[in-house]
This record gives C-alpha cells, sequence and structure tokens, in this order.
C-alpha cells in the first residue's frame, strides 16, 4: 500500500501536465501561421497578377477569407502574394475641399500704367484756299511722318486715360494751280497735344481692339512757297526767284478719333504691339501773309486741317 500513493500521484500530476500543455497547444497558432489581422478594409494581390477588393474577414497559414461585393471568397494562402490594408481615417468630421482657384483675370490688375511710342504716316486731306487773289486750291502738304509719346492709367480691364503728344510733319506739295504761271509749294508741322482716353472692346485676348478719343491743342505752322514758271517773272521786279508767301504758326483747338487693335502676345510680356488708324482735325485758323504774299495782295490764309494717320504702336505697362 505504501509504495501505491506515491506511484498514483505521479499519474495525477503528468495529467496535469499534459491538459496543460493541450491547452496551451489548442491556444497557440499553427506552427508558421502569421496572426490574423483585424478585419479591414484591402486589396488582396494573387501571384497571378489578378486583385481582390474588399473586407478580409480572416486568415491564417491554409486560407484567405475576404468579402467582396459579389459574397465571400476563400482564397488558399498559397495563392495570394500580398494583402494592403487602407489606412484607417482618423476619427473627426471630413475636411472640407480647399477652395477652387480664382479664375484669372483678364488683365493684370497690379498693370495700370501705359507707356507708349507709335510711329506712322500722316495724310493731309484739307486745302488751302487762294481765290481771293485770283488763284486755285492745294493740299496742306503730302504725307508725312507722325511721332508719338503717350501715356495712359488703366481705370479699369477696359477703360484708360492719360496725356498724348503727336509730332506731324508735312512734306512740300507742288501745286501748280494754286496761283496762275507759278509753281507753288505747301508745306507745314503740328504739335498735338491731347487728353486721351481709350476703351478696349473685349477684356481678355491676345487681340484686343480699341477705340480711342481725344482733344486738345496744337500749334500749327504753314508755310507756302511760289516760284514763276519759266519765261515769266514777278510783275513787281521782274524776277524769277521763289517767294515765300505764308510763314506764320498759330495754336487750334485739336481733336482725334483713333480705331486700334493691341496684340497682347505671352512671348512678348509686358510689352504690347499695336496698330492704330484715325483721323485727327484742327479748327479753322488764319494764316499771316509775308511781305511777299501782301505785295501780291494776299494779307491772310484761312484753313480748316483735317488729316488721316497710320501708326504702329510699341507700348509698356507697369
Amino acid at each position: 500500500m505504501g509504495s501505491r500513493a506515491p506511484r498514483s500521484y505521479t499519474i495525477r500530476m503528468k495529467a496535469a501536465w499534459a491538459a496543460v500543455l493541450l491547452l496551451l497547444a489548442a491556444a497557440a497558432p499553427p506552427a508558421g501561421a502569421a496572426a490574423a489581422p483585424p478585419a479591414g478594409a484591402a486589396v488582396v494581390r494573387l501571384k497571378d497578377g489578378a486583385s481582390l477588393e474588399g473586407t478580409v474577414i480572416s486568415s491564417d497559414a491554409r486560407e484567405l477569407v475576404i468579402r467582396t461585393p459579389a459574397g465571400p471568397r476563400r482564397i488558399d494562402a498559397a495563392l495570394v502574394r500580398s494583402v494592403e490594408y487602407e489606412a484607417a481615417t482618423p476619427a473627426g468630421p471630413t475636411p472640407s475641399p480647399p477652395p477652387a482657384a480664382p479664375p484669372s483675370e483678364p488683365w493684370r490688375s497690379g498693370d495700370k500704367n501705359i507707356a507708349s511710342f507709335g510711329f506712322g504716316l500722316a495724310a493731309p486731306l484739307s486745302h488751302v484756299d487762294f481765290h481771293a487773289v485770283g488763284g486755285g486750291h492745294a493740299n496742306e502738304g503730302d504725307l508725312g511722318p507722325l511721332l508719338s509719346v503717350r501715356y495712359l492709367r488703366s481705370a479699369t480691364s477696359r477703360l484708360a486715360a492719360g496725356l498724348d503728344l503727336e509730332y506731324l510733319h508735312r512734306p512740300a506739295t507742288v501745286s501748280p494751280g494754286l496761283l496762275p504761271l507759278a509753281d507753288s509749294s505747301v508745306s507745314g508741322d503740328n504739335l498735338l497735344m491731347l487728353a486721351v482716353a481709350r476703351w478696349h472692346l473685349i477684356d481678355h485676348g491676345s487681340v484686343r481692339p480699341y477705340l480711342l478719343g481725344g482733344a486738345g491743342a496744337s500749334r500749327s505752322w504753314t508755310r507756302i512757297e511760289s516760284a514763276p514758271i519759266r519765261g515769266f517773272a514777278w510783275t513787281d521786279t521782274g524776277t524769277d526767284e521763289a517767294r515765300r508767301l505764308v510763314d506764320d504758326s498759330v495754336w487750334a483747338f485739336a481733336a482725334a478719333a483713333r480705331l486700334g487693335v493691341d496684340f497682347d502676345w505671352e512671348f512678348a510680356d509686358p510689352a504690347v504691339i499695336g496698330l492704330e488708324a484715325g483721323w485727327t482735325a484742327l479748327e479753322s485758323r488764319t494764316y499771316g501773309a509775308t511781305r511777299s504774299g501782301r505785295d501780291l495782295g494776299l494779307t491772310s490764309v484761312s484753313s480748316r486741317l483735317n488729316l488721316f494717320t497710320l501708326a504702329a504702336r510699341w507700348s509698356w505697362r507697369w
């Protein structure tokens, strides 16, 4: 009897340890198996290149179970290449999307100053009249150069106002009919100082037509010379030299109307190239005759000067 107690005790201890080991073995994952990840949205990529999207329900060393829109799918673990879980979205309100960028302005709000230089041609459209001394009429000069310097200040994307300084030269034009039996020429110059306003018909684009109007003053010079034709002479001296009959300058009111277009190309920014055509008018003024003119009975010449202008412009804005 004394030998049975230790033996029974030993058997019971072995049975207890065996039970503990069985419990530990049941609780431990199978050898080589990875711990099952928490269920969540994931992309399962297979070794044949296919992929499945859904929620991983479970996974072990033998298979992976994923719930897809078509229903649960069981996949052999040997066929899985990788499992990519989506990052968890932090709790809290969904951030609002950033505000959309405002549309680009059709003009640069900082570019309010515009300086431009123009060069082109001016053609007189009016005449001087010598009917008072038995003569005819002649153009007030020939086609000549035009130079312009302009400054504008933008008020809006379309409207700008400023000052324009223009110089127009009228070369001499030969006028045989101005005085009987004489060859005559008429020439002159004009310096215009105008307050101008410009209105672009559109406020965006690389080609922008505009209207421009101006009013101000002009200093005008007019010169008229005559010489007897071959075989004739002046009646008072019997000579045939050229005489200046009119050489005078006056101030006159001036007005201008122009139609132009700006070519606002990005590669030239901040420069702008343009073309401008229009009309310039001076009020009728009286030019006094010289002593030689008064000797012929000419006291003065009245004229209203009109000119057609065409110019290219180069502008700089800042």
